[in-house]
């Protein structure tokens, strides 16, 4: 792996002098600079997608993925936001540990950037990194390494003003929709439109089943299996995306939050188990709240 290591800065050394992006060598270099080489221009067919067992291995996997992933937007009108990227694994997995150290790095996220301005790409200063543990769109994106992908998210305007729309498609709502701003307020999710958590506080649903504590009817029978308080959406004004946490108040584990997508032939679906990590909501989600009731998310036209 020396070797390696070796062989890789003698040859960002040569790329460093090659690249007209440089500075001229009477322009001041600081300390950053020195520390920042270029990133070789790998595409995913120069290495095969297998698991890697070392940071710097991944270091380099994982640039060239997003290399690969970035060359069609060069000089275009389109900024980056953020780099999503998608692991098949557990939070804790070794795996999982290895990107949330890479996402720490300073030195690599400049990297990043580099290899950004390099291809005449636009991106945000404060790039948004985020990680989506166990995600069924592994498959979906740009393979960094086995069970490991990444997207490269650019919302534009109107993704920023987009609203989105919530339905009841398996119990009762007290309203038959609910629409979404993309203002970064939280939509809490449960039975009941107030009702009171044990040991906790008297929260406010605005996605609110009927509760039979609200009205004793048979037909809201169905709804006794959604919790008090059972999941959150929150829209992320930095990837311009909707996100669904699993309520913190919902304590018990044997609780259950799953979401499928019918219109993308994703019926395996993704479990939330952790009110840490989300699920990074798509048009078509359905939302499985313990197997019984089952809220359906659609994005809306800004005509709407």
């Amino acid at each position: 792996m020396n070797w390696f290591k070796k062989k890789f800065e003698q040859f960002s050394e040569k790329l460093n002098a090659d690249d007209p992006t440089q500075k001229p060598a009477a322009e001041k270099i600081t300390q950053d600079d020195r520390k920042t080489p270029v990133t070789p221009r790998v595409t995913l067919h120069d290495a095969p997608v297998s698991r890697v067992d070392n940071i710097e291995e991944l270091k380099e996997i994982t640039l060239g993925a997003i290399s690969n992933t970035i060359r069609m937007l060069g000089y275009s009108n389109t900024m980056v936001s953020g780099l999503v990227f998608h692991s098949a694994y557990k939070d804790n997995a070794v795996e999982n540990v290895g990107l949330m150290s890479l996402m720490k790095d300073q030195q690599f996220i400049n990297r990043i950037k580099r290899e950004f301005r390099s291809r005449g790409i636009s991106y945000r200063d404060n790039l948004s990194l985020d990680v989506i543990h166990e995600s069924p769109d592994t498959g979906k994106v740009t393979a960094i390494t086995e069970g490991i992908g990444v997207e490269v998210l650019t919302p534009g305007d109107m993704l920023k003003k987009q609203k989105a729309k919530v339905v009841a498609t398996e119990g009762i709502t007290w309203e038959p929709e609910y629409i979404l701003e993309p203002t970064g307020k939280h939509y809490f999710i449960g039975r009941g439109k107030a009702p009171k958590i044990e040991h906790g506080p008297k929260i406010h649903n605005d996605i609110a089943f009927v509760g039979i504590e609200e009205k004793n009817e048979e037909q809201y029978k169905i709804n006794n299996y959604v919790s008090r308080s059972h999941a959150v959406i929150v829209f992320d004004k930095e990837i311009g995306a909707y996100k669904l946490f699993r309520s913190k108040f919902l304590n018990n584990p044997s609780h259950k939050i799953k979401v499928f997508n019918a219109l993308l032939d994703d019926f395996s679906g993704v479990s939330l188990s952790n009110a840490a990590v989300p699920h990074i909501l798509k048009d078509g989600d359905s939302i499985c709240l313990n197997d019984s009731a089952v809220l359906e998310f659609r994005l809306l036209e800004s005509s709407q």
